[in-house]
């Protein structure tokens, strides 16, 4: 009988489940990973989150804020601006991190 009709299989996919989403979350979290998904942003943003020019500061502001922002505007039925055509090239994950990242950024104090 072979170890594959026993079950084997299946009970190493739970095995491995176990083993790895530990590190996939972990790589979730890492700030490094975060900033690098962030990079796009970072060209009107600024990599320390204090805008150039007539964009907003994104630095200190709360993650959820800018995630919800950032979902509503991929959520767009139609994209009529820049951002909402950034948001769609981005997974609702990428998002999530993208607003972690810059809500762990200090507030640009010349506002």
């Amino acid at each position: 009988m072979s170890p594959f009709s026993t079950g084997f299989s299946s009970k190493l996919a739970i095995i491995s489940v176990i083993f790895i989403l530990p590190l996939n979350s972990a790589v979730a979290e890492d700030p490094t990973v975060n900033r690098m998904i962030a990079a796009q942003c970072a060209q009107c943003h600024g990599t320390n989150g204090y805008a150039r020019g007539s964009y907003p500061d994104l630095g200190g502001d709360e993650a959820k804020d800018q995630a919800d922002h950032l979902l509503d505007m991929k959520g767009e039925d139609r994209a009529e601006d820049i951002m909402d055509h950034q948001a769609l090239g981005y997974t609702n994950d990428q998002i999530r991190r993208i607003a972690q990242y810059y809500s762990t950024l200090p507030e640009n104090g010349d506002d």
